[in-house]
């Protein structure tokens, strides 16, 4: 009787101590992906089989114990170290602690670089991917609305097996949330009567600000021709009215395509925006820097030499092409 007693004790040692003691010693965690309809049978043996658990039958006794057969809940889950039965269970029965995935929207990005970007994240569900652009923004519940400029740059979240339309939705969201927050804090004398021609405006300024700081003295020079009605003459809305076009270098034959967003030929914004603008470049054209600039050139390091005339722009581009042909040492 004493050996079954002491047997007993160590079968109820070695069952607790298998409950809780750590399945995860990896700093880095391990993943689970519990599909829809997966019985526990099928869970304990895959469990097993990614070496997450030691004993599949102690797990099988323990989750019918614990009533897990009939609550899993379908997700790819994330086990942290130190993670051990009990709190598995109460994972994959509750549905907490699923993997997150990301995908960033980086600021300047085109639509077409963020449809591309979602077709890359593997696992997202893709529902999209056929559908034309101009009808993207009627999928999500915006009819009569390009898509371009409209999701707002930013890391965004998500576990297996959201799709590509509810990833969009949010950055939709958010843009709009942004947009609208900045437009109630601009400055009056702004020249752009919606918050639609702003976000155009900072598409533009977006493209042309390479180096961070340079987008309100942009933003400014956009304003000033805007108010001397002065054609725009923004190099990035040739770029994008070629779309697959353009070569890599915009020629002088470029500048008299047609193109409804060619700013060498028609006054004003383009009709719609030319990429995603992040925060900097929304703020700066709600919050232009005050001064008489009229023109920049590009430096070829990122930022931009500013002039007040037609003939100091065209010294300032003479410069800059004499550094550029300097051979360097």
């Amino acid at each position: 009787m004493r050996t079954s007693l002491l047997l007993s004790l160590a079968i109820a040692v070695f069952i607790y101590f298998s409950l809780h003691i750590s399945l995860i010693t990896d700093n880095n965690g391990a993943k689970y992906y519990l599909r829809h309809n997966t019985s526990i049978q099928v869970v304990s043996r895959e469990l097993s089989q990614q070496h997450i658990i030691n004993h599949p039958w102690l797990f099988l006794v323990t989750a019918y114990v614990y009533g897990a057969p009939h609550h899993l809940k379908t997700g790819e889950y994330f086990f942290a170290k130190g993670t051990h039965v009990l709190k598995l269970l109460k994972q994959i029965t509750t549905g907490k602690g699923l993997y997150y995935y990301s995908l960033t929207i980086v600021p300047g990005w085109s639509f077409t670089q963020v449809k591309q970007a979602l077709l890359q994240a593997e696992p997202l569900q893709h529902s999209l991917q056929t559908v034309p652009d101009v009808e993207m923004m009627q999928h999500l519940g915006y009819a009569k609305v390009n898509p371009e400029g409209q999701f707002y740059p930013e890391t965004y979240f998500f576990v297996r097996d959201s799709t590509d339309a509810a990833l969009l939705q949010r950055a939709h969201n958010l843009m709009e949330y942004k947009l609208n927050q900045l437009w109630q804090q601009r400055v009056l004398t702004v020249p752009y009567h919606t918050p639609y021609e702003a976000l155009i405006a900072a598409s533009l300024v977006e493209k042309e600000a390479k180096i961070k700081g340079e987008e309100p003295k942009i933003a400014g020079v956009l304003q000033n021709r805007l108010q001397r009605k002065m054609l725009l003459q923004f190099d990035p809305t040739i770029v994008y009215g070629l779309g697959d076009k353009f070569d890599g270098t915009i020629h002088k034959s470029d500048l008299l395509k047609d193109t409804p967003y060619n700013t060498y030929l028609h006054r004003n914004l383009p009709p719609t925006p030319i990429a995603m603008p992040g925060l900097e470049a929304i703020q700066a054209v709600l919050h232009p820097e005050q001064h008489d600039y009229l023109y920049f050139v590009a430096k070829g390091d990122g930022s931009h030499q500013f002039s007040k005339t037609l003939m100091e722009h065209h010294a300032a581009v003479a410069e800059v092409k004499k550094l550029l042909c300097q051979p360097r040492t």
